[in-house]
């Protein structure tokens, strides 16, 4: 697929005659899958057979989901911008330290292209207005922190008058030619805004991973960046992800500012947008390095709020039957929110296994050969076809590990959905040592003692020919393989 050049290139990757072969095979494996599990319920155990049987379905339609929304990628290339725009580039802060804050406005101040840097203080700190002097940049406080972030760039829009704005957090720090290689897609005026990855310097935090062998480095949002939002934007569907963006003013001003009705004003005002039928562009190239959330704790809270904007934002705009968006749209937008859901389907497989040893109960009736021939081939496929729609950025075990940690956040998450009112908070930028209570993992650590303690007593019990020995020995070994058949559901909106 094509667009105007104004946009820049945006020939979609679609996938080669390999890749249309496996995702053939997963559809059409998935769909007999579907009809023979519905006829391995156990009558004996219906609603706990019931509950195993929902999560996988769950599993099953986000894993389309994910085919409908990544199966083309497109490729941009930045087209030169035009001389004579005026520009105004916000730093939000609130409680950043000031060495944090100092590298961020020295890159913003010394980008490309003319332009007016702001820092939007809502932290209302002298030594703040003293650094944005010294530097040359301009200072702007207010006396309320309503609406949060939202409300702080919302009061920067009222002071400034540049038809475009950049964002950057306090920690992000842009590259020289973040203006030079963003302004030229606004040649075509029905662009809201240009979204850039999001990277970040700091190694060490929770989020990243370096495999010592083959010394790559993996973080948990490399899917979502390099893989979901390539994906979205084909469908025109990417969204703002709160900093190292471009945006248009006159499109800000049509739809009254930056969404103020959650905490995640950037997801929020993305919908918006594209209510107004403008268009969004993802530039997969990073240009502007930030500081990620260092310790457990920290990573937990942000995803939760990310969560619960999440919800918010579902209740408020009613994505599935909002007529404003396109229906690819609405399924992009869906997936992505849809997926702190995923934090119940975690919870109902992590706890099968010891609730089956505990009670003698099995949520799957079926043979030894059943499983080898059907359940284990499907698997094998959908860790097959998963690793070819994400392009190797779906790491199996890394993601594993970061499902394990976050599904109780995320089941927290969604509680919100019935919530009006949440705080914003601030994600910490520096390790915090009363962070490294064990209270963020208690969820997890229950579920391992529990799984412990369960696997003795059930092989006790079997061999002692109770109640809770009344499956075989073999049936047992076949649900531990059960509670873990879709450890690799796509991680929709793990994003900023």
């Amino acid at each position: 697929m094509q667009v105007d050049p104004g946009t820049g290139n945006r020939d979609a990757l679609t996938a080669s005659k390999p890749k249309y072969a496996v995702v053939a095979i997963y559809l059409v494996t998935a769909f007999f899958y579907v009809i023979w599990r519905s006829g391995t319920l156990n009558p004996d155990a219906m609603i706990f057979s019931v509950t195993v049987f929902a999560a996988e379905l769950f599993g099953i339609g986000t894993m389309l989901l994910l085919l409908h929304m990544c199966w083309r990628l497109p490729t941009r290339k930045a087209p030169p911008p035009p001389s004579g725009l005026t520009v105004d580039v916000f730093v939000t802060t609130y409680n950043e330290p000031m060495d944090v804050v100092r590298r961020t406005l020295v890159a913003a101040v010394r980008m490309g292209y003319p332009h007016v840097t702001w820092l939007l203080d809502d932290g209302n700190r002298a030594e703040m207005r003293d650094l944005a002097e010294r530097l040359g940049c301009r200072y702007l406080a207010r006396s309320e922190n309503t609406d949060a972030k939202a409300g702080n760039l919302n009061n920067g829009l009222k002071h400034s008058t540049g038809s475009f704005v950049a964002l950057f957090d306090a920690d992000h720090a842009p590259h020289k030619r973040f203006l030079l290689e963003t302004l030229g897609y606004f040649r075509d005026k029905n662009v809201a805004f240009v979204q850039t990855p999001q990277e970040f310097y700091n190694l060490d935090s929770f989020q990243h991973r370096v495999t010592r062998r083959k010394r790559n480095l993996w973080t948990e949002q490399s899917m979502f960046f390099n893989v979901i939002q390539p994906g979205k934007d084909y469908w025109n569907a990417a969204f703002f992800c709160g900093s190292c963006a471009l945006l248009r003013r006159q499109a800000l001003d049509e739809i009254g500012g930056f969404a103020a009705g959650s905490v995640t004003e950037d997801l929020h005002t993305s919908l918006r947008l594209h209510e107004k039928g403008y268009q969004s562009v993802y530039h997969p190239h990073a240009l502007a390095y930030g500081i990620a959330v260092i310790d457990v704790a920290e990573y937990m809270r942000q995803r939760l709020r990310w969560g619960q904007g999440a919800m918010q934002v579902w209740r408020r705009e009613r994505l599935l039957t909002n007529r404003n968006l396109t229906i690819p749209q609405r399924l992009n937008y869906f997936s992505s929110i849809i997926t702190y859901f995923d934090g119940w389907q975690r919870a109902i497989f992590y706890t099968v296994p010891a609730v089956a040893l505990l009670s003698g109960k099995l949520p799957i009736n079926i043979s030894v050969l059943e499983f080898l021939l059907i359940f284990l081939p499907y698997l094998a496929i959908t860790f097959w076809t998963f690793g070819v729609i994400t392009r190797g950025h779906g790491h199996l075990i890394f993601g594993e590990e970061y499902n394990f940690a976050r599904f109780a956040v995320f089941c927290q998450s969604t509680f919100a959905f019935f919530r009006r009112r949440l705080r914003f908070v601030v994600s910490g930028k520096k390790r915090n040592p009363s962070s490294s209570t064990l209270a963020p993992l208690f969820p997890q650590i229950f579920i391992l003692l529990l799984s412990a303690v369960a696997i003795p007593v059930g092989i006790f019990v079997h061999y002692r020919g109770g109640e809770p020995g009344a499956g075989r020995i073999d049936r047992q070994y076949i649900l531990v393989w059960a509670g873990h058949e879709h450890c690799i559901q796509p991680s929709a909106l793990y994003y900023c």
